[in-house]
């Protein structure tokens, strides 16, 4: 990207005057130094747009966000090689004591090679169930009750 053009985008981090987040939006693990990148976005009118992107301390992608209309979200986990690691949906909401990150529905768990290892269900934030695989085969059903395990059934 030539220099001249770098300089007309708009600034990164800024508020609109209510203290929203607007536009691009980049941290850095050293703010300071800004070498080093922790997420880059975007931002409309305080909520995120778009894809967000969240990197580990070595530099290699760790994180996505895809958002999508009313803040619902697509979330994705990545191995330090880039396989997925974790994927499921997730809603960013906003109200008067302030933001909230929730998942919900089925939350797909991978091994590094691509197969999956579990399918864990969250509802209005909260870890429900989990369907347990080894080598491709569902093994156990898993039971949550507030965020502990209850029981555990194995299947046939």
């Amino acid at each position: 990207m030539c220099g001249a053009c770098a300089s007309n985008r708009p600034a990164a981090n800024r508020t609109d005057r209510h203290g929203r987040s607007q536009g691009r939006w980049r941290t850095y693990y050293d703010e300071a130094a800004r070498t080093q990148p922790f997420t880059a976005g975007r931002y409309r009118h305080g909520r995120p747009v778009g894809t967000f992107r969240y990197y580990g301390p070595t530099g290699a992608l760790a994180q996505t966000e895809r958002y999508g209309r009313e803040g619902f979200c697509e979330v994705t986990y990545w191995y330090p090689g880039g396989q997925v690691e974790r994927r499921g949906k997730a809603q960013w909401l906003t109200g008067a004591k302030g933001a909230r990150f929730y998942w919900f529905g089925p939350w797909t768990r991978y091994t590094e090679t691509g197969q999956v290892r579990a399918v864990e269900t969250y509802t209005n934030g909260s870890h429900t169930a989990t369907d347990v695989y080894q080598s491709g085969r569902l093994t156990t059903t898993e039971i949550y009750k507030n965020g502990q395990l209850v029981e555990a059934r194995p299947v046939q």
